[in-house]
């Protein structure tokens, strides 16, 4: 999904109207020391506690543009796999909802409401309850300001606001999705596991039946293996199912073995705003780095499928071959190979451009001497029938 034009003008605005700059170019370069002051914050410097960046008009502008459409378009993607893995409010063997009740979605930790105006903008033509909480009133007063000016882009959708501490306060009833996006590194030090854990099954318990649990953390190796041994256990439950990252419900095959740590990087089209304000800070903008933990309240009922898998590395390619490795349906970790002799350019480009994250079939496996590498004829992204490299 693309990042809405109407939200970057909408911030542009915003950054003009708090710089006092007409000119979008000029208002941008005086927030961009304050952009690189909270990319510090959120990266480098990571203080045991964040300040409240919607507290100061120039920081929070500086957020909108910036950090705004990197996390809308994180939580885009993330919720365009559990769409069509139909494990958004669906059931699970029809794909669909049933009834006319508005879907009920809660964001811990909104800030100033990326993600839950990207999960707007997913139901655009379903009715949506969406309800936001966070600590910071100026956060959330940001946040109905751009649903409200833009609700063209949601028009099917409802939105409350709850300024809360999202450790302690719980709204009444249930909902079919909540979304924690880069909230649990915040709320707990990387040391404290079992509070972090603690807090995650608080809010499984709040799931509605077939609800699902969207958790996204920043792409480190503290942040994502506590996401991998939580996911361990929960996939030793009866109740729940591991949408994503895995496509199995086995023990995590990386933890352990020195192989790095489960997470995704995915290109983006990166919005001329985000570029603007970039262009004398030099961050990295062009890939999105992310961990990622999918829970679904239903009982498992998935059945091995070893010649699925999701990709854990890049694609690498020679003359001969692309290689990459997959954590794979059955709970191995694999890696496959695919000879590239007789394919077109353009059909070895297609497969090169498969980045970490994408959930891909193989065609025809078959498993080497190594006991550890599948050579397959051909790759093809899952749910889909025709193979990337086939002839047109």
């Amino acid at each position: 999904m693309p990042y809405p034009h109407e939200l970057e003008n909408w911030w542009m605005s915003a950054a003009c109207r708090v710089t006092g700059n007409a000119d979008y170019a000029a208002a941008l370069q005086c927030l961009e020391a304050s952009a690189a002051r909270l990319s510090d914050q959120f990266t480098v410097d990571r203080p045991a506690s964040f300040a409240d960046y919607a507290s100061n008009p120039l920081s929070l502008a500086a957020y909108g543009v910036f950090f705004f459409p990197q996390t809308f378009a994180r939580v885009s993607l993330v919720l365009s796999e559990c769409m069509a893995l139909n494990a958004l409010g669906s059931d699970p063997a029809t794909g669909s909802r049933g009834g006319a009740e508005a879907l009920r979605i809660l964001d811990l930790g909104c800030g100033s409401g990326a993600s839950t105006l990207a999960a707007a903008m997913m139901f655009i033509d379903s009715p949506v309850a969406l309800h936001a909480v966070d600590h910071s009133s100026e956060a959330l007063a940001a946040l109905r300001q751009v649903f409200d000016d833009c609700h063209a882009l949601w028009p099917a959708a409802s939105l409350t606001t709850h300024v809360r501490d999202v450790r302690a306060d719980a709204l009444p009833g249930s909902f079919d999705l909540i979304l924690a996006s880069f909230v649990l590194n915040e709320l707990f030090h990387e040391n404290d596991d079992l509070s972090a854990e603690r807090w995650l099954r608080q809010q499984l318990d709040r799931l509605a039946p077939q609800g699902s649990l969207v958790v996204l953390e920043p792409a480190g190796a503290a942040t994502c293996e506590r996401l991998q041994h939580v996911r361990d256990r929960l996939a030793r439950s009866n109740d729940f199912t591991i949408i994503a990252p895995c496509p199995h419900g086995q023990p995590c095959p990386m933890l352990g073995v020195n192989c790095g740590f489960c997470h995704d990087v995915r290109s983006w089209c990166v919005p001329n705003s985000v570029n603007l304000i970039n262009r004398r800070m030099f961050r990295s903008v062009h890939d999105l780095k992310y961990g990622l933990l999918v829970v679904r309240r239903t009982a498992p009922t998935r059945t091995a499928d070893p010649t699925l898998f999701r990709m854990i590395g890049p694609m690498n390619r020679d003359k001969a071959r692309v290689s990459t490795y997959g954590c794979c349906g059955d709970g191995t970790l694999r890696k496959i190979e695919l000879m590239t002799r007789g394919l077109s350019r353009a059909q070895i480009d297609v497969l090169a451009a498969h980045e970490r994250g994408d959930r891909l079939r193989m065609l025809n496996p078959r498993l080497l001497g190594d006991g550890r590498t599948w050579r397959v004829e051909a790759l093809e992204p899952a749910g889909q029938t025709k193979p990337q490299n086939a002839q047109p």
